[in-house]
């Protein structure tokens, strides 16, 4: 079985950086602690000698480290397009190789789509960046976007870079590929790091990209505290879930070598300093010693992120930086993204919407779920078994005809009336999808009518996709999921059926709105919450989870391997049956039974612990 390729090691130039000196701190922080990776960042605005690239390329060659340059064609000395001439880039190709991994563009999503708008006329100044903040819609931001973008990766291949690398914050790793970043990395810890590494690798599958990789920020932010215990114990469970979860390339951004920050400086022989080294350097001695399959671990649920979607997870709260506009501002679209906050966590035992002969409520499938774009081919779509859109989405014709092949090949998606909107503006303008298409995926179609109602919902207790709904074989029961006024669509069901219907009182009167409607379209079936609303709407919220934990739990149900924890377990399954188990919880040992193929086996794994298992 073919083993993965993973480098990891330290970043070069975050407090300090003297050319002559650079080949002593590889030595000392990279080389002499068993690492085989660094990213250099040249001082911002100050020109280093060519001979300098030169010389370190081929140290780093001759004692195979892979290294990756940050901010080339950023923060460049006065009169200079770069840090590096194309000529120093093609000597360094030639001398290192493979070792030579690329160039890297940074801060890019973060500045360009999700900061707050005092950074311009502050600490980003100096860059000259002047966002434009009376775009008309979604789509037009999306594409100011990658101009901007593409305006670094164009200078990179014009320089002769040998692969387009980018570090990025938030949750726009998707629009960094479309403008051409070959290698994808994420910055650890500024937004949620399960929803964003999850995000990030699934874009390295819809793009086949050459790798990812995590870059962990952890002196900024992985806590304010730096002596906080808990700060420090975190470094280490980043790092862990970042491997479990696929990444092959890790980078420690600062903090093994001082610490300053947040009105602390610490020097290098600090014990916190001294733990982060630590933490490094057994990352490093793992990688080495485990032989973690290629290809990354087993996913069957996809979570879409939308076309023109501008959610960064960190940041300002204002879309593509469109400021000082209440309708860009975060809404029910981005709020959606809250959502998965909760899925790798049991459900509370109170939650009688959770079904089964036991629990298997605390992790889809295989441990993991992908976020991926909208964008992606027709072929990654249909590599899972469930797709549940969450935030902004403007529907395409292209987007369409992928997701009613998706279902037709034997997939099951979830979607509300929001998501079929052909528009990209924020104002509420609506232009839903044709009837012949709504009724052709969903089995339904739109009146031209909407309803404003905070009415409850009565659930049948069968459905065509098999999900098992909170509902009963005859409706006489009191209505569920009411938590305000919603917008919903009003629909004429034809080859669709109701698995849900808007009710206000205990008797079950026939014939009423339709809140959810299921469609079984070839070997697949299409799920639609007819609210025009977002899942992030608190209203609507409630509602959406139940099905989309739903979803995830009949995945586990129908998955092969069966895990059995406590909501601090994180896990991953790889090619050839290799298991990666984490204790999330930072005090207490968790037991873990896993049951595949009539054998199951009881576990104990240590708090922040990591272990492996062979099925």
């Amino acid at each position: 079985m073919e083993r993965d390729t993973i480098i990891a090691g330290v970043h070069i130039g975050e407090h300090s950086f003297e050319p002559d000196a650079i080949i002593a701190e590889i030595k000392e922080r990279c080389i002499d602690c068993g690492h085989n990776f660094v990213t250099i960042r040249p001082p911002a605005g100050r020109a280093v000698p060519q001979e300098c690239y030169i010389q370190w390329a081929e140290y780093l060659a001759q004692n195979k480290i892979f290294f990756i340059f940050l901010y080339n064609v950023q923060h460049s000395p006065a009169g200079c397009e770069s840090h590096i001439t194309a000529e120093t880039i093609a000597e360094m190709k030639r001398i290192a190789g493979q070792y030579y991994v690329g160039n890297m563009i940074g801060e890019v999503g973060s500045t360009f789509a999700c900061k707050w708008p005092g950074y311009f006329d502050g600490l980003l100044k100096e860059d000259g960046f002047v966002p434009e903040t009376t775009l008309p819609d979604m789509e037009t931001a999306h594409k100011k976007y990658i101009e901007y973008v593409g305006s670094f990766i164009e200078a990179e291949r014009r320089l002769g870079a040998p692969a387009i690398v980018s570090v990025e914050a938030t949750n726009l790793n998707k629009y960094n590929a479309e403008a051409g970043v070959e290698i994808p990395m994420l910055e650890l810890m500024c937004g949620h790091p399960e929803i964003l590494v999850s995000a990030l690798r699934g874009v390295a599958r819809a793009t086949n990209a050459k790798m990812w990789g995590t870059y962990l920020a952890h002196e900024w932010y992985g806590g304010t505290r730096h002596l906080d215990m808990l700060k420090r114990k975190r470094m280490s469970m980043a790092y862990k879930y970042a491997y479990l979860s696929g990444s092959q390339a890790f980078c420690l951004e600062s903090g093994d070598e001082s610490i300053s920050s947040f009105g602390h400086s610490l020097p290098g022989d600090h014990i916190v300093c001294r733990e982060y080294r630590e933490e490094l350097t057994k990352l490093s001695r793992f990688i080495r010693e485990d032989a973690r399959p290629a290809g990354g671990p087993k996913v069957k649920v996809a979570i879409v992120q939308g076309n023109h979607d501008a959610w960064g997870s960190w940041g300002g709260s204002s879309a593509w930086n469109q400021f000082d506009r209440p309708e860009w501002g975060h809404g029910e679209a981005e709020f959606s993204w809250r959502l998965l906050e909760e899925v790798n966590t049991k459900r509370s035992w109170c939650d009688i919407a959770n079904f089964g002969d036991e629990d298997l409520s605390a992790a889809p499938a295989y441990g993991m779920y992908d976020v991926i774009p909208s964008e992606a081919p027709a072929e990654t779509f249909q590599k899972y078994d469930y797709v549940i859109f969450l935030g902004w989405n403007t529907m395409t014709d292209e987007l369409y005809e992928k997701l009613l092949v998706f279902v037709e090949k034997g997939g099951k998606l979830l979607m509300t009336g929001a998501h079929l909107n052909y528009s990209s503006r924020r104002d509420g303008e609506r232009k839903l999808l044709c009837n012949e298409k709504l009724e052709k995926l969903f089995g339904c179609r739109f009146t031209g009518e909407t309803v404003l109602s905070n009415n409850g919902i009565k659930f049948w207790e069968t459905s065509p996709s098999g999900l098992l709904y909170p509902g009963l074989k005859e409706k006489d029961w009191d209505p569920t999921y009411s938590h305000g006024y919603l917008s919903y669509l009003k629909c004429e069901v034809t080859t669709g059926f109701v698995v849900g219907d808007m009710a206000d009182d205990f008797d079950y009167i026939p014939n009423t709105l339709p809140m959810v409607i299921e469609n079984k379209v070839g070997n697949g079936v299409a799920i639609l919450v007819t609210s025009e609303n977002y899942p992030g709407n608190p209203a609507l919220s409630p509602l959406y989870r139940t099905i989309l934990r739903e979803m995830m739990t009949q995945s586990a149900r129908e998955c092969p391997v069966q895990v059995k924890s406590n909501g601090a377990l994180r896990y991953a399954v790889y090619e050839g049956g290799k298991m990666y188990l984490l204790n999330t919880d930072y005090d207490m040992d968790i037991s873990v039974q896993i049951t595949y193929q009539g054998k199951t086996v009881n576990l104990t794994v240590a708090p922040a612990e990591m272990k492996t298992y062979q099925l």
